[in-house]
């Protein structure tokens, strides 16, 4: 499977073969779920849900990647393309992290270590730069497509603001984004805790800190 080299397999039924357009975002995602839910949830091609109009309708659904404390799986190939944002499928990559997005505690060490090397590898390999675009940066951005200004990672919000929260006020971008740098540069990341991480979100330096 193409993609990143400390993957974990754990293939997903769930995708669109053969990308459309070339990737030029990353999009981040909280689960809300457990690993063993979220593992299920995205691997289930059977899953339904009920419409606003009270039907029951399919709705499969999966990432590429899915983060967990102690692992990256890799469930669908980078060629192809995961359910995970709608219109903007075609030309992202999809990043599931398990936890849920209000809760500050989603951001252990181990969650921020292992999206620190994941987000190195997607920034090297893909040219991706270590940009982050949420909705307090991106007022204007178009529901389901990444701003078009910059390439990046863009938050779940941003594509859906109507709709989705993740990963929320909570994410540590800075620490990882600093962690994926010294990555990037072969050195060891600091150990910055995600207390302090969460103490910089609280103030908005994680939000302008590009």
């Amino acid at each position: 499977m193409n993609g990143y080299p400390g993957a974990q397999l754990h293939p997903s039924p769930n995708y669109r073969q053969n990308r459309r357009a070339a990737i030029d975002h990353v999009v981040i995602h909280t689960t809300e779920l457990d690993l063993a839910q979220s593992l299920r949830v995205l691997t289930d091609p059977d899953r339904t849900v009920i419409n606003e109009n009270g039907e029951i309708e399919p709705a499969p659904v999966s990432a590429h990647y899915l983060v967990s404390a102690d692992q990256i799986y890799q469930l669908v190939d980078e060629g192809n393309e995961a359910w995970h944002a709608r219109n903007a499928n075609r030309h992202t990559i999809g990043v599931e992290i398990v936890g849920r997005a209000a809760n500050p505690s989603t951001w252990s060490p181990g969650i921020v270590a292992q999206l620190s090397r994941l987000f190195a590898w997607l920034s090297s390999y893909h040219g991706i730069p270590l940009i982050h675009q949420d909705e307090s940066t991106n007022p204007n951005a178009t529901t389901q497509t990444p701003p078009a200004a910059a390439r990046g990672f863009v938050s779940h919000e941003a594509l859906d603001p109507s709709r989705r929260s993740d990963p929320g006020m909570w994410f540590p971008w800075n620490q990882i984004k600093q962690n994926a740098i010294q990555i990037q540069s072969g050195t060891t990341p600091s150990a910055a805790g995600p207390i302090a991480a969460a103490i910089l979100l609280a103030i908005g330096l994680a939000w302008v800190i590009k």
